[in-house]
């Protein structure tokens, strides 16, 4: 009987383990996704701060040469 008894506190306690190693699992699947996504996003946020610095160097540059061909045609 006490052989039984102790063959199921086994089983009951490598259940919970298990339990626990398959909530970690999904813990850690979601928690890789969402840090993916905030990679993505960061990203996407990077290029678009790069795209908007060089479109406005390129009309800084743009209003000097306007500013630059009315002195000259003065």
């Amino acid at each position: 009987m006490i052989h039984h008894q102790n063959k199921n506190t086994l089983m009951g306690a490598l259940g919970a383990v298990v339990a626990a190693l398959s909530a970690l699992v999904v813990v850690t699947a979601i928690a890789q996704m969402y840090a993916l996504t905030v990679s993505f996003i960061v990203a996407q946020l990077a290029v678009l701060g790069a795209i908007g610095y060089v479109y406005t160097k390129a009309r800084e540059q743009k209003n000097e040469m306007f500013c630059a061909s009315l002195t000259v045609s003065k």
